[in-house]
């Protein structure tokens, strides 16, 4: 009987660490965008002077942050795309990535962008998902082949507020395959849909995400983003 015991005892511990082993194997940190690391540990930059990116300290407690600065007459102030190892992160089809960042906007008034999901090059779809801030607004739309915004899911910002985004992405040329998830302020976001995962497509070439701000209004308005613990993984565990 105490044979049987032992037997059962390690045949559960040995389970007990392949279901651990395999959690783990299926949870990645692709990218940590810690400030503390510059602007290099983006893909590139697209910000004219006057505008810019830099690095700034000690922002309502927290640490280094970036700060993407876009003045008025000037369109974008953005980053584009990882840089991981000193190398260029590329994006896979039929991959899930969570992306994780906190922003706090000088100003929520007007009609900008501050994230895009960004195809290279355009193709059917320029951006299958972007998110803007439009009077007093957060706004995340999916963007079909025929270039028609669809309106999935809003929540009101306030101008020096931090706000903390975590965005789900199943990558696939399939509008019945793809998916978004999303997380405001540590609460799973329910779509215009009616459920927590919207159906979408959401790969077209490769994408890569941008952060920062891109002016929609006419004329362009000073606009500063303020970027904290930007993250990227493969499970919400990584980044939310």
């Amino acid at each position: 009987m105490r044979a049987t015991v032992r037997r059962s005892t390690a045949v559960a511990a040995a389970l007990a660490c392949l279901l651990v082993s395999a959690t783990s194997a299926r949870a990645e940190t692709v990218w940590d965008g810690d400030a503390a690391g510059g602007t290099g540990v983006f893909g590139s930059v697209e910000c004219a002077e006057p505008g810019s990116l830099v690095t700034a300290a000690n922002q309502d407690g927290h640490g280094t942050i970036f700060r993407f600065t876009k003045p008025g007459g000037l369109i974008r102030c953005e980053s584009r795309g990882l840089s991981v190892g000193g190398a260029r992160y590329a994006f896979a089809l039929g991959s899930t990535y969570w992306l994780g960042w906190e922003s706090q906007l000088s100003t929520v008034s007007g009609d900008f962008v501050v994230w895009q999901w960004k195809s290279y090059p355009n193709a059917a779809q320029n951006y299958p998902l972007i998110m803007t801030v439009k009077d007093g607004s957060v706004r995340l739309f999916h963007v079909s082949t025929d270039a028609t915004w669809h309106l999935i899911w809003s929540a009101p910002v306030s101008a020096g507020a931090w706000n903390r985004f975590a965005l789900g992405i199943h990558t696939s040329a399939s509008a019945e395959s793809g998916w978004v998830e999303l997380s405001f302020n540590g609460t799973r976001q329910t779509f215009s849909s009616g459920g927590s995962r919207y159906a979408a497509r959401t790969w077209d070439s490769a994408n890569e995400p941008k952060w920062g701000v891109y002016d929609r209004d006419t004329p362009q308005s000073d606009v500063v983003n303020r970027l904290d613990r930007l993250r990227v993984g493969t499970t919400y565990a990584d980044v939310g």
